[in-house]
């Protein structure tokens, strides 16, 4: 029975809305937690930690690129449940493997979950990006990301409270309780059967009674041949340098506050960031979504907003980095007693939470480029395959101890070179809507022609290609009428 909570809207499983919270709640619980984990050092404690965590780390990346690069077929023939379901069940077997490394000291299943966690982060997030794209009307799509990231955000928060609690009062390493893995493998575990929520998109509706979406099922071959098509789009292939760096930050900015800060302090900055991402996200979904500017200026203004100080803190990073010596760690780390600490504090926020903000301005220019569920699915897995490449790439060269300031620097050119890109399409290429609307007050999507022609229900032909004089097709029949 549908209910209201002030502010909200009705609560109902079929609404678009409630369907974009669970998939931010499935992301919290998984991507979220992975985040905590990290900081909290799980698997820790023994003398193969580290290499332990970078090679696990690595595998997990490798495998995310080719997982998210096909997730959107995947979902688009299994549904968005099953897809879901079988993204939490990756993290799950990795959270174990962390407790049975901090028990044996094994590789061996550390390495297996990094693949079955490459495969599930793939899945999980194309999930995440296809329904908040895709469910999402054109003025709201900005609160639909942003919702979905900001409970993975939460996630972070929930878990990143412990390493701030158990260290607060000590600078040595501690390990993990098992009643930690405990819990989160419980968590992960509700977060499995809850991804079942997810309805089929021909059963989610909007408030006035429209479906989001009726798609009519393909053969996995010509679901994979529309998914290898989606790499012809030029302007999807413009955006890989701004895919790339996506979440560098999080390997990088690990790395060097590891290097540079004492525990205590470590765990103080990454749960401030996490929660500082929050406020900044709904800040930029304002930006996004207010009905009083135009989409082009929108996407301007979240890009500026986002670039400028993004650019500004990678900057500070390479000239603050600039006579760190990898093989000389500092012989006391720094301590949030010290008074350096407060750049050092500000710097991390600026770094963190920017980098953090530039997906939200990836998913939202994606989502700018087509109204298309099939495509936002294949757009969402492209866009976090490439992100996953980058971060394994990331994770190598720090391995083999890169100096900080060169590593930096190749962030910072990836990020201006994206930021650039971006203002590009965003003065030329983003149009007010991805609607066609016909004289006499008719709007079809785009997409429904375009996949039409997919199918072969709708031939290529003059009068399908311009405004104003337009075959519509049912979405659920397929067939032609004159509009």
């Amino acid at each position: 029975m549908p209910f209201k909570i002030p502010g909200l809207p009705e609560v109902r499983l079929n609404s678009p809305y409630w369907q974009n919270v669970i998939t931010g709640c499935l992301v919290g619980v998984t991507a979220g937690l992975y985040v905590a984990l990290n900081l909290l050092g799980a698997g820790g404690g023994k003398p193969n930690s580290a290499n332990m965590v970078q090679i696990v780390n690595a595998t997990l990346c490798a495998v995310w690129f080719f997982s998210a690069s096909f997730g959107g077929t995947v979902l688009n023939k299994i549904g968005p449940a099953i897809t879901a379901c079988l993204g939490v069940l990756g993290y799950i077997l990795y959270v174990g493997s962390l407790w049975y490394f901090d028990q044996h000291g094994q590789l061996g299943f550390p390495i297996f979950a990094g693949v079955a966690i490459g495969l599930s982060a793939g899945l999980i997030f194309v999930t995440m990006g296809y329904i908040a794209m895709s469910y999402s009307e054109e003025d709201e799509r900005g609160s639909y990301i942003t919702m979905s990231i900001n409970l993975q955000a939460v996630g972070a928060v929930i878990g990143g409270i412990i390493p701030l609690i158990i260290n607060k009062d000590s600078t040595e390493a501690a390990g993990v309780p098992p009643a930690v893995y405990i819990v989160f493998i419980v968590m992960m575990g509700i977060g499995a059967i809850c991804a079942f929520l997810l309805l089929p998109p021909e059963k989610v509706v909007r408030d006035d009674g429209t479906q989001v979406a009726t798609i009519k099922p393909r053969g996995f071959v010509e679901e994979l041949k529309a998914n290898l098509e989606i790499f012809r789009d030029w302007k999807l292939l413009i955006m890989v340098p701004a895919f790339l760096p996506a979440e560098c930050f999080l390997v990088y900015g690990g790395s060097v506050n590891a290097f540079h800060n004492n525990l205590r302090t470590r765990s103080l900055l990454g749960f401030i960031s996490v929660v500082l991402q929050i406020p900044a996200g709904w800040a930029l979904q304002w930006v996004l979504d207010n009905k009083k500017w135009k989409r082009r200026t929108r996407a301007l203004l979240g890009l500026g907003g986002v670039g400028v100080p993004l650019i500004a803190a990678w900057v500070w990073e390479v000239v603050r980095t600039r006579n760190y010596d990898r093989s000389n760690p500092p012989t006391r780390p720094m301590d949030w007693s010290d008074d350096d600490f407060v750049s050092i504090f500000f710097l991390f926020m600026m770094n963190w939470v920017f980098s953090s903000l530039w997906q939200y301005i990836i998913l939202y220019f994606l989502g700018c480029f087509s109204n298309s569920p099939r495509k936002a699915a294949n757009y969402a897995g492209v866009f976090r395959g490439f992100l996953g490449a980058g971060e394994a790439i990331c994770f190598g060269v720090d391995s083999i101890a890169v100096p900080y300031i060169k590593e930096a620097a190749v962030i910072f050119a990836f990020y201006t070179a994206g930021v650039f890109i971006f203002l590009y399409l965003a003065l030329f290429h983003i149009s007010e809507t991805e609607y066609f609307k016909h004289e006499e007050g008719v709007v079809i999507p785009k997409h429904v022609i375009e996949e039409a022609r997919a199918d072969g229900v709708l031939p290529e032909s003059e009068e399908t290609s311009k405004e104003g004089s337009l075959q519509g097709v049912n979405v659920e029949t397929g067939e032609k009428h004159q509009l």
